[in-house]
């Protein structure tokens, strides 16, 4: 196989103008000889909120596999040992794993120590650089240098590392001492743009998901982008009703229900990937800025649901504010004085008039009772579970009605630390795998929600599953819960 990166490295983005022009003046091109190729939209589902459905982490790995997106596997995370034991060695750094069609770069076996399993290049975003050639024996080196490289540090230093290198590349051992020397890759396209093309898993996902990701490819060659712009398509990362469903690097931004009709969503991803590359030197974790088409993003690497829902709302309050302000600045009318309303006769005054007058006569709540239903309504109403590991260790939590089993876990607060990270909970409670499996014994398994077909389906590839087997994702707390013994399963 050939390297991956085989071109000059290179440090800069093209972001001038010419190259945005020409990305504009292609698209018109591209709707007239491709328009004939989309498919009929996804059938309609039950309305659900796009924004926060994107699962909370902090970094992005890619195995490159060579393998093409048809011959994919349903559940790699289950079938594969090497994508197994990468994501359970990163977990701790909140790392997602995904496979890639990319072929990895062929190894000099006779440098390398030996392997029981296969070797695979990993890519690493938003940090833009490649791992090549690592065995499985190397991830816990692999989760120990993550850990001591947090983001926005690890590739200014292999920059500073790698000089004057004509390729961006340098070998290093990730843990001083191990005899694992490693090549490490700065990748020269500043910008990414990953796409789930994972058709086996949801035919939605390889259907329109593929659509798009060709739609992509050949606008980045069409415009000549080839050097700061890479496309790739990636297996499952949840969320087969929201398909096509894209990542974009470094930006962490994720889109859903993007449109294969034409190539509008494709034109606005790419000006935001031209427009935020080269950040990969010095990524942040909060990055603040307006996603595009926030109608369709889904969230962004690094930030909670919590975050990205504030965020969307915050944007909603200030167009809604910009169009009043635009409606302020219209002319008064001829026929009324300034602050005056119009009705369309006298009568229908004289009856609002009398309404108000009627409103006024009401005797208002005094200020007290007020305040005190609002700081009732504020605060959550709490309940105490326990959750109980298969060696019978205990911990008691208290929880927030409307809470999930999987936010509990997944809540970083200090209360919490005996459980958090407790369940692995890949799919961020898409009903997409089975990792947030556990145990709910009566009574409390009666007062649950009934079981849906959708939960139904993932429980059939739970380990260990019982009569009282349920998924985390889909338990919410409320009063009737009071007690509950969450039992966490041996895997």
């Amino acid at each position: 196989m050939a390297p991956l990166i085989q071109a000059p490295f290179m440090t800069s983005s093209i972001t001038s103008p010419s190259s945005l022009f020409t990305l504009s003046t292609s698209v018109s091109f591209y709707r007239r000889h491709n328009s004939t190729t989309a498919t009929t939209p996804p059938p309609a589902e039950k309305q659900e909120q796009i924004q926060g459905s994107a699962p909370t982490y902090k970094r992005h790995l890619l195995i490159c596999t060579g393998v093409p997106a048809p011959d994919w596997t349903k559940k790699p995370e289950l079938s594969d040992p090497y994508h197994n034991l990468l994501m359970t060695a990163v977990r701790g750094q909140e790392v997602k794993v995904n496979w890639t069609d990319e072929p990895s770069s062929s190894p000099s076996l006779s440098d390398l120590p030996p392997t029981k399993g296969p070797r695979h290049d990993l890519i690493l975003f938003p940090d833009n650089i490649k791992f090549s050639n690592v065995r499985y024996e190397a991830f816990r080196d692999l989760a120990r240098y993550l850990e001591k490289h947090p983001i926005g540090t690890l590739r200014p230093s292999l920059e500073t590392q790698a000089g004057s290198s004509q390729d961006g590349t340098i070998t290093t051992e990730l843990v001083p001492g191990s005899g694992e020397p490693i090549a490490l890759t700065l990748l020269r396209e500043p910008s990414a743009v990953l796409v789930c093309v994972h058709g086996s898993r949801d035919c939605r996902c390889g259907d329109h998901g593929g659509e798009l990701y060709t739609i992509l490819r050949d606008m980045v060659a069409m415009t000549g982008l080839s050097q700061s712009i890479k496309v790739y398509g990636i297996s499952h990362i949840g969320g087969h009703k929201f398909a096509p469903n894209t990542i974009m690097y470094p930006s962490g931004d994720w889109h859903g229900k993007l449109s294969v009709l034409d190539s509008v969503d494709a034109q606005q991803l790419l000006f935001d990937a031209l427009a935020n590359g080269g950040m990969a030197a010095g990524v942040r974790e909060k990055n603040v800025v307006r996603p595009v088409m926030v109608e369709k993003w889904r969230g962004r690497m690094g930030w909670s649901q919590q975050e990205v829902v504030a965020l969307y709302k915050q944007i909603l309050s200030q167009e809604k504010k910009q169009a009043e302000e635009v409606v302020a600045e219209e002319p008064q009318s001829l026929f009324s004085a300034p602050g005056e309303e119009l009705y369309e006769d006298d009568g229908l005054k004289e009856q609002v008039n009398a309404v108000s007058l009627e409103s006024a006569k009401e005797s208002p709540k005094p200020v007290e009772a007020i305040s005190s239903e609002k700081s009732a309504a504020e605060t959550p109403q709490k309940v105490k579970v326990v959750f109980e590991t298969f060696q019978k260790v205990r911990t008691e939590i208290e929880a927030k009605v409307g809470e999930r089993i999987l936010d509990i876990v997944k809540d970083k607060d200090p209360a919490r630390h005996n459980v958090f990270q407790a369940l692995e909970c890949t799919c961020g409670g898409e009903l997409e795998c089975a990792t947030c499996h556990v145990y709910i014994e009566e009574p409390y398994h009666a007062r649950l929600s009934p079981v849906t077909d959708a939960e139904e389906d993932m429980l059939e590839y739970a380990v260990g599953r019982k009569v009282s087997s349920r998924l985390g994702c889909q338990i919410r707390m409320k009063p009737e819960l009071e007690g509950m013994v969450i039992k966490l399963p041996q895997y």
